[in-house]
């Protein structure tokens, strides 16, 4: 038992002689309008911001955690935001959407090149979501995986992008579920940048 518990804390210490701490995220911030005949009928503006910390354990494999918060304000029916809109009653003028994210993931770093390194991302998450105006909130829980590249201006600081996912989701709201599988390599593209310590 001792030889047990010994050969796992020098595994442990060598992972994190190894491991290289960096931090980073992404900012996102979206506005959409739209007019039929002149007329406004609907209008939208959302913020995201994602900040990570992972650890570097290999050349291979890094262990990660996003912790991240969203706000969208709506107006109209189409920008709404919600999968439940009976609950709005008709009115659906000045709609908050705030949520929070959590999402550890492990990437696989598959291919090098130069500067360029070729990963894709696996992870769970898990994402509350409040609409004001509603009592029930959203509550959506996921598993994906997620490819993408990145690029290392210098020893420290890196640019990295997100292109597609491949996943499912399920999404509850009061009596309304939804369950999605999402596959695609155009719908989906994220922009970051990552500092190493």
């Amino acid at each position: 038992m001792k030889k047990m518990i010994l050969t796992a804390l020098v595994a442990v210490a060598s992972l994190a002689a190894n491991a290289q701490v960096w931090v980073g995220g992404e900012v996102g911030f979206s506005a959409t309008k739209t007019t039929i005949d002149g007329d406004k009928q609907g209008a939208a503006a959302a913020f995201n911001l994602l900040p990570e910390i992972g650890y570097t354990l290999n050349d291979k494999f890094d262990i990660a955690l996003t912790i991240g918060l969203s706000h969208k304000n709506s107006n109209g029916k189409y920008y709404a935001g919600s999968q439940n809109f009976d609950t709005f009653d008709g009115n659906l003028e000045d709609v908050n959407r705030n949520a929070f994210t959590i999402n550890p993931y492990v990437r696989y770093k598959f291919a090098k090149t130069g500067d360029f390194t070729f990963f894709v991302d696996g992870g769970f998450s898990y994402t509350m979501i409040h609409y004001s105006g509603v009592d029930d909130n959203g509550n959506q829980w996921a598993l994906g995986f997620k490819p993408g590249i990145s690029y290392g201006l210098t020893d420290k600081v890196s640019l990295v992008a997100h292109v597609g996912d491949l996943g499912y989701a399920f999404y509850k709201q009061g009596d309304v579920k939804s369950n999605t599988f999402d596959m695609g390599l155009s719908n989906s593209i994220s922009f970051g940048a990552y500092v190493s310590f």
